[in-house]
């Protein structure tokens, strides 16, 4: 049975980030990627089973932790070459590695978290906050798809790809913003090459749809076929005009992926440069030079966002279609002011989309008369 998620994960940090939407470091890993897999128990004997530890720090092994709650482990690896170390070409992780490293834009790591049957929540809260952004399974596991699915959109943060056959498989999470489903034969791994092609693109700067992925097989689909995949919000590698493409870039819901990978860009962001300005500073005044600085850095975080497609053209000014407010410290409760705390920054923003389809009118004139 599925665990019950039922509140975001915390982290460490004196800066607190809240985004809400509203309809009508060193290069942080915003397309980093991992691979789920539940970890092989040991035979009635005693004997096997474990997670593999045969690549070291020589061979491109990143990081190793073991999670003293769950025993779940996880690994960054630097190559494909070490990972084909632990999990060699009869595994599933193999073949999603080869995938993903075989794309044109793979990041320069990928990550695996082996965790024991039934603690994938303990699992995913205690590495939450590891340099990842995007997980798939390397195999199927309804049960631990549909709290993963939970936990991802709880969070708000990350996202979960899922790969199956056939849409109505994703019935127990969809309408989910932050989980992808893919629709593919399951002997090609769709879901670590299409991330391989896209997760690791400058945030904002590419539509997910359109995209050709290196050894996945165009699929020929009927328009009822696909009509019915695009009515689940699924996403397709599918034949246009002789090219397989990757269909429209959305999530189980319908929101899509690179307007939400832009949400989560700029909260990091804002979170992360925030944070810089508090570390790298002797003491940042509880006054309106102090909050200057604040409301300064958010706002550079904004712009960056905006050059790099993220935010809206305001036509009206032709900058960025975004804003940025702070109170002054007499506004501020007593309660914040005897904690040093400052909540007065606010910001908006208009999501920059982009376009999925063309409708083009065209007239024909002709001489001869209509009887």
């Amino acid at each position: 049975m599925a665990d019950v998620i039922t509140a975001p994960f915390d982290r460490v940090s004196d800066v607190n980030v809240v985004v809400n939407l509203q309809s009508p470091s060193p290069k942080i890993g915003f397309g980093n990627i991992c691979i789920l897999t539940v970890t092989p128990a040991a035979g009635s004997d005693g004997t096997g089973g474990g997670v593999p530890n045969v690549a070291t720090d020589k061979d491109g092994l990143l990081l190793s932790k073991t999670d003293p709650e769950s025993q779940a482990v996880y690994k960054e690896y630097g190559n494909f070459d070490a990972i084909a170390l632990d999990y060699p070409e009869t595994t599933d992780i193999y073949r999603k590695a080869a995938s993903y490293f075989a794309q044109k834009n793979p990041s320069d790591r990928l990550a695996v978290l082996s965790y024991p049957a039934g603690k994938i929540l303990p699992a995913l809260k205690n590495f939450w906050f590891n340099n990842f952004y995007f997980a798939v399974f390397d195999k199927p596991n309804p049960d631990d798809e549909i709290t993963a699915s939970n936990i991802f959109e709880i969070n708000k943060s990350k996202f979960l790809v899922t790969q199956s056959v056939k849409p109505t498989d994703y019935a127990s999470w969809e309408g989910n913003d932050y989980t992808v489903n893919l629709v593919h034969p399951m002997n090609e791994a769709f879901d670590t090459a299409f991330l391989g092609r896209c997760a690791s693109s400058l945030v904002g700067s590419i539509n997910w749809k359109f995209k050709q992925l290196i050894g996945i097989t165009p699929q020929e689909l009927t328009a009822s076929e696909k009509k019915a995949i695009d009515q689940h919000h699924g996403i397709v590698y599918v034949d246009i005009a002789d090219v397989g493409e990757t269909s429209a870039g959305w999530t189980s819901s319908g929101q899509y992926i690179d307007q939400l990978h832009g949400d989560i860009w700029i909260k990091a962001m804002i979170q992360y440069n925030v944070q810089k300005l508090l570390q790298n500073n002797d003491k940042i005044a509880y006054e309106q030079s102090g909050i200057n600085l604040i409301q300064s850095v958010v706002n550079n975080t904004l712009e960056q966002a905006y050059q790099q497609g993220i935010i809206l053209t305001n036509e009206a000014t032709k900058h960025g279609d975004y804003s940025v407010t702070a109170s002054s410290r007499n506004v501020q409760s007593l309660v914040d002011l005897s904690a040093r705390r400052y909540g007065g920054i606010q910001f908006t923003y208009h999501r920059a989309g982009a376009i999925d389809s063309v409708t083009i009118t065209g007239l024909i004139k002709s001489d001869t008369i209509a009887a």
